[in-house]
């Protein structure tokens, strides 16, 4: 699976203003019920349950926030950027300035892993993840995950 499929540019976000890891959470559940992909609620908590077993701040200024959730038949993702890094818990105390979510369906094989695994080679390219953060705009941010795409 490309990146490009499981992000598409509607699902990216570029300058996101949010002051704790619980607004991104939120704004990202929002997003996702509002693109109709699954209940708003529904996502929330899932993501918030996730994270109480531990952080998905990766490090770096990187966090993959993830979920699996009811009623969705493959994975699906979302990309922020955010207008200035907020704490995540990360691995390193590094606060995140750029944040993948993906919801994965609750029952399937190696497919949401293979999503995650996706995101996460594209989130230890440095040369990516500073381009992307000096990105101003969705379309800018997409083009950099289409470029990132091709060279995987």
């Amino acid at each position: 699976m490309k990146i490009v499929e499981l992000i598409p540019a509607e699902r990216i976000f570029v300058g996101v203003n949010v002051a704790n890891r619980r607004e991104l959470l939120g704004f990202f559940a929002q997003r996702a019920g509002e693109l109709g992909l699954v209940d708003r609620q529904q996502c929330q908590q899932g993501l918030a349950e996730r994270e109480e077993l531990g952080s998905t701040g990766l490090g770096h200024g990187i966090a993959i926030p993830h979920a699996r959730v009811a009623g969705i038949g493959h994975a699906v993702g979302m990309c922020a950027v955010l207008a200035r890094p907020i704490d995540f818990e990360a691995v390193d105390q590094e606060p995140v300035d750029v944040a993948f979510m993906l919801l994965l369906p609750e029952q399937s094989g190696g497919e949401p892993m293979k999503a995650l695994s996706r995101v996460a080679k594209i989130a230890r390219q440095e040369q990516v993840i500073n381009a992307l953060r000096r990105a101003h705009s969705t379309e800018e941010t997409f083009g950099i995950l289409q470029s990132a795409d091709e060279e995987l």
